[in-house]
């Protein structure tokens, strides 16, 4: 992207490049700083003026004036506050948005070693500590540290010597910057760290409680999340310690530079050097011109927890991880013409250990291709380069003649849809999750789907018909019915290419039943890829490919497979009982 801010390397170079953006809330809150910085002077004004020469009228002047500053100090504070928060919010909505655009294009090879919640912990956690930090900085740093430039220059001319005595607060921002910003940093990187562990685990387990309840290890899985808990626990301590040795130094330094402002003014009014104006003037802006000293310091522990976030967040967006896809190529619709050429295949994680072989493979336009074979064999593989998920090793695969690296996949896989056997649904009405196949399609198109994918039935017999909430991942329906609203949705698409990936197993035989006859609705008239776990499944399939340790052993139909008595009839006898499978 051009001009992209999260191109930039730091999270105050991101700031910098989003300026011309926050301008307008940034002008409304330095205006803000302005109309509040001539206090200590009107203070010395009051005390040094109308009390020396008993003018009550000059008193009220005075005090209207410091009125009217505050006035316009309140408006432009909450009006620049508004604006800046408006801001920061959609330049929030757009590194989440951009987050996840990037997650479209990571590779599975990376995606399959990450934890969903560590990716969680990034989409919202880390940006929530950008979120906080910028906005601090904006709308209260800036506008302070412009109001203490006013006051020190109002100060330092009504009284040099005193204002150097100011200039002290170095000093202690020095020391607090070489001795403690250094371990806020490392306590900080830790606690991300240990969050980003706690959150995937959570994740992990809270999204695995059927399994857990039911193998009953409730315990082990207690004893895994504690142990995570206790590490980031150990971390937030340290974090607190450290928090603590810092606000308190800063605290007590700063008690101490008040005290030597009151002493030395004091001494110095009494060598008559200094009206008591003036020592009120300093008492009074004295806040004032330490308040962002004291706030960049307060700010430098969510300043690293905002940086390590914003890191995490770059990782993410700069990991060199991606799919390697550049092909542009588009046309009305595909054939559905499929060719494996020479393809081998192993996973970056195990890169010696090969899962597809030197296969050579060719699908006809119309064809009904099915994949059997032990598990670890490459069927779900084979679909999973098809789609584009991982890239061949060697070798290419070709769509419609063209090689798969010419097509603009992201457009092909438009262009298929896949039926899993377990069939995720989202959160959202049956309705919705029929309708993510095709956004725009009409209310009679997907009462269409779902009767030719026999789930009518069931979704007009629930309160809501189609508009009835399945709950988070479909968990309000069963299996059958998941697997019928997935049909429904691959039907809705009316893709030219397939892919049925052991679509029917783990069901019973009346949604085994009612789920095939909507699979065979579904495969008329298009190039079909069955991944086969059930072999009753395929019995009409064109051609059978039998693979074992990503190689073709066996290919034919149903029948002539049989008659040769290899590996497919074994599989067959396997799933046998007593000869029912092969009556059926």
């Amino acid at each position: 992207m051009q001009n992209d801010p999260l191109e930039q390397g730091s999270l105050l170079h991101y700031l910098w490049a989003t300026r011309r953006r926050l301008r307008r809330g940034v002008i409304l809150a330095l205006f803000r700083s302005l109309a509040a910085a001539p206090g200590p002077w009107i203070f010395q004004q009051i005390v040094d003026g109308p009390l020396k020469h008993s003018d009550v009228h000059g008193v009220f002047v005075l005090s209207a004036c410091f009125i009217g500053c505050m006035l316009a100090h309140y408006v432009f504070s909450v009006w620049g506050a508004n604006e800046i928060a408006k801001t920061m919010s959609q330049l929030m909505v757009e590194m989440r948005s951009r987050i996840f655009f990037r997650l479209q294009f990571l590779s599975f090879s990376y995606l399959d070693g990450q934890k969903t919640g560590r990716l969680l912990s990034k989409y919202a956690f880390d940006t929530q500590k950008v979120e906080g930090l910028l906005t601090a900085v904006l709308n209260q740093l800036l506008p302070n540290l412009l109001m203490s430039i006013c006051v020190f220059a109002t100060l330092a001319w009504l009284n040099w010597k005193l204002m150097l005595i100011l200039l002290l607060v170095l000093p202690i921002y020095t020391v607090a910057k070489y001795y403690f910003f250094g371990r806020i940093k490392r306590v900080n990187t830790e606690a991300r760290l240990a969050q980003e562990k706690l959150t995937g685990t959570a994740s992990e387990y809270i999204s695995a409680l059927r399994l857990v309840r039911s193998f009953g290890e409730e315990k082990q899985a207690e004893q895994e999340l504690d142990r995570s808990s206790e590490s980031f626990a150990r971390t937030r301590v340290d974090q607190s310690y450290v928090s603590a040795l810092f606000g308190t130094y800063v605290y007590v330094g700063m008690q101490v530079m008040s005290l030597i402002v009151v002493a030395g003014g004091t001494i110095l009014a009494i060598h008559g050097q200094l009206t008591i104006g003036t020592l009120l003037a300093f008492m009074a802006g004295f806040g004032y011109i330490i308040a962002p000293v004291h706030m960049f310091i307060g700010l430098s522990e969510p300043y690293f927890a905002a940086q390590e976030g914003y890191t995490s967040i770059k990782e993410l967006i700069d990991s060199r991880y991606v799919e390697d896809w550049h092909g542009k190529r588009r046309e009305k619709r595909i054939r559905g013409d499929i060719v494996y050429e020479d393809v081998s295949f192993a996973y970056p994680s195990a890169p010696e250990k090969f899962v597809i072989r030197h296969l050579k493979l060719s699908i006809r336009p119309g064809e009904h291709i099915a994949f059997v074979g032990p598990s670890g064999s490459g069927k779900s593989t084979l679909a999973n380069l098809l789609l584009g998920l991982y890239a061949p090793t060697s070798g290419r695969i070709l769509i419609d003649g063209v090689p798969q690296s010419e097509w603009d996949m992201r457009w092909i896989r438009r262009q298929l849809s896949v039926v899993m056997q377990d069939s995720l649904l989202l959160s959202g009405s049956v309705g919705d999750n029929i309708r993510f196949a095709k956004p725009e399609a009409t209310e009679a198109e997907v009462l269409k789907a779902a009767q030719q994918s026999n789930a009518e039935e069931f979704i007009l017999r629930m309160a809501d018909g189609f508009k009835t909430p399945v709950g988070e991942r479909g968990v309000s329906l069963s299996g059958g019915q998941r697997q019928r609203i997935a049909i429904a949705r691959a039907i809705l698409r009316n893709p030219p290419v397939l892919i049925l990936d052991e679509a029917t197993s783990a069901l019973d035989y009346e949604s085994e039943r009612l789920i095939q006859e909507a699979l065979d609705r579904l495969s008329e008239g298009r190039t079909v890829i069955t991944i086969a776990h059930r072999l009753s499944t395929i019995r009409n399939a064109d051609r059978i490919i039998v693979l074992r340790d990503g190689d073709i052993i066996e290919q034919g139909n149903f029948q002539s497979l049989l008659a040769q008595g290899g590996v497919f009839a074994e599989l067959i006898s396997a799933q046998s009982s007593d000869g029912k499978f092969l009556q059926s």
